[in-house]
């Protein structure tokens, strides 16, 4: 019994300094005709203040699915996908508040990404260009772009992104840790932890009547499961806090308001075709 206890401890060992003492490269290994479809479930409460007193408290559910196909490969390092991003969720009906409406909703682009996860460009198929800059802020802050050297658990690194606010310059920052490398939806992943703030303006448009404006301040925490034989993100669950404020036209008076959020997210691969 003695024996047989040793020998499963020293396997339990062995296995754990594999483990720790092993490295790999984060890149993106996608390919032209690949398609990746994913699920998001998202759950978002929010809480609206004016004057601080609270005139609102809802909470809303979604169902999305995006669908990725890479269409080619440009200069050998950069990958040109076309996503398709299509939402499902219940909204009051405009005639009867006690009764909900379903809505779709959908949106194309093209993404023109790096293997190292960066966005450096991104179209819209069609007219939203009001979503846009807030993308963009998204796209730079929110978003990892991988080491060029090999990781290992304990290993992390901290992207800092400067942004220009109305009055003054801030910094965004998000660290992210390797925590372990695990086998997850039949991949080995490396398990990607992370923390950080985001800073969002909300710039107003020419064409908007409201001129809605103001800052969105994110706090985030999640958990990436990137496979990375493939090269690919198999998984991810991301929870948002945000203080939001707001100022805006109503009935040609200028009007402010405060916001509150609490926003969670669940993303996973559903399907993929072409991944050999």
């Amino acid at each position: 019994m003695k024996k047989l206890t040793a020998l499963i401890l020293l396997s339990i060992l062995v296995v754990s300094c594999t483990e720790s003492s092993k490295k790999i490269m984060l890149t993106f290994k996608y390919k032209p005709g690949m398609i990746l479809e994913y699920q998001q479930d998202s759950k978002k409460h929010t809480s609206i203040y004016m004057a601080d007193s609270l005139v609102k408290n809802e909470v809303d559910e979604s169902k999305a699915f995006v669908k990725q196909e890479i269409i080619e490969i440009i200069n050998d390092s950069t990958f040109k996908i076309n996503e398709i991003d299509t939402w499902h969720y219940t909204m009051p009906n405009k005639d009867d508040s006690t009764q909900s409406d379903s809505v779709t909703y959908s949106r194309e682009m093209d993404l023109y990404v790096l293997h190292n996860g960066k966005i450096i460009d991104f179209k819209f198929k069609g007219s939203e260009e009001k979503a846009s800059s807030y993308m963009k802020n998204y796209y730079e802050q929110g978003l990892p772009v991988f080491p060029s050297v090999e990781v290992y658990p304990g290993y992390s690194w901290t992207q800092t992104t400067s942004v220009m606010l109305p009055t003054e310059t801030m910094n965004a920052s998000t660290t992210y840790t390797i925590k372990s490398f695990v086998r997850e939806l039949g991949y080995d992943c490396a398990v990607i932890e992370y923390t950080g703030n985001l800073l969002i303006p909300i710039e107003p448009k020419k064409d908007d009547k409201t001129q809605r404006s103001g800052i969105d301040k994110i706090q985030t925490t999640g958990m990436i499961y990137f496979a990375y034989i493939e090269g690919l993100v198999i998984k991810q669950t991301e929870k948002w806090k945000t203080a939001g404020t707001r100022t805006q036209i109503i009935d040609g008076e200028w009007e402010k308001y405060k916001f509150e959020s609490n926003y969670d997210v669940n993303f996973i691969l559903v399907r993929a075709e072409g991944l050999n």
